[in-house]
């Protein structure tokens, strides 16, 4: 969460094949385009048209922040720490006007975001549907946008927060914190803080993996308002910023 980016890849999705995206070759292994994005952004544009094979391997490095690759001429781990975007169509056709005008069967709909699967989009911290842009909008001067240099300010703060936090773990960020530091002592967040996200992971609905990445993603939200540590409300905007579902 809240990278600053100080390298960055966007593989191609019709010729990104497995060891393009995580390593791989004859030989010893070369590193692949999500170790070239350490510490910066691998966005995958139209994430649905790359294949299965290729987002599954995804899944190591988003959630050890390395990969390993084991050949004939030997193994190797390369660092992988990246933040992952994808970006996808509801539908292989991709209509403008959106669902109401689409024309894919209601099995090529299924098909096509069958390629982002349920263990995948458990790494994922940040799940949000885009409504078709409107010309107001299209049109609208920035007046009223932050400034980039604000936000900069104001992510700088936020990742020096967390490092100074952290720094007893050797960590830098929330996202690199494991989740028993989290949900023990003196990190632990108060009952009332968590109910929701309790309810949620006791009915099912949440992963053990996405708790905890709920709550670091809480943590991230308190430290960009300058807080020194998650409140109820915090844990509340993070778990629908995961669902897409109020709270």
């Amino acid at each position: 969460m809240t990278v600053v980016a100080r390298s960055g890849s966007t593989p191609h999705r019709r010729t990104a094949a497995v060891p393009s995206l995580v390593g791989g070759g004859s030989g010893l292994a070369r590193p692949g385009a999500v170790s070239l994005a350490h510490r910066g952004v691998l966005f995958l544009d139209e994430a649905p048209e790359f294949s299965k094979g290729a987002l599954e391997a995804l899944r190591q490095p988003l959630e050890h922040g390395r990969i390993q690759l084991n050949r004939s001429g030997g193994g190797t781990v390369y660092p992988a720490r990246t933040q992952l975007v994808l970006a996808a169509n509801p539908c292989p056709c991709a209509k403008p006007a959106g669902d109401a005008h689409c024309e894919c069967s209601p099995l090529a709909r299924r098909r096509y975001l069958g390629r982002l699967s349920g263990p995948l989009l458990d790494r994922i911290d940040v799940q949000v549907q885009l409504n078709p842009v409107r010309a107001a909008e299209l049109m609208a001067t920035n007046g009223d946008v932050e400034p980039s240099a604000t936000v900069a300010a104001r992510v700088a703060a936020a990742r020096q927060a967390a490092a100074t936090r952290w720094a007893d773990l050797g960590r830098r960020l929330n996202a690199e914190v494991d989740g028993p530091h989290l949900r023990r002592p003196p990190w632990r967040l108060p009952a009332r803080v968590t109910v929701e996200l309790r309810g949620r992971l006791d009915s099912g609905s949440l992963s053990a993996r996405g708790f905890d990445r709920v709550i670091r993603m809480a943590w991230t939200i308190a430290d960009l308002d300058g807080r020194d540590r998650p409140d109820r409300d915090d844990v509340r905007e993070a778990l629908q910023l995961r669902t897409g579902e109020a709270t």
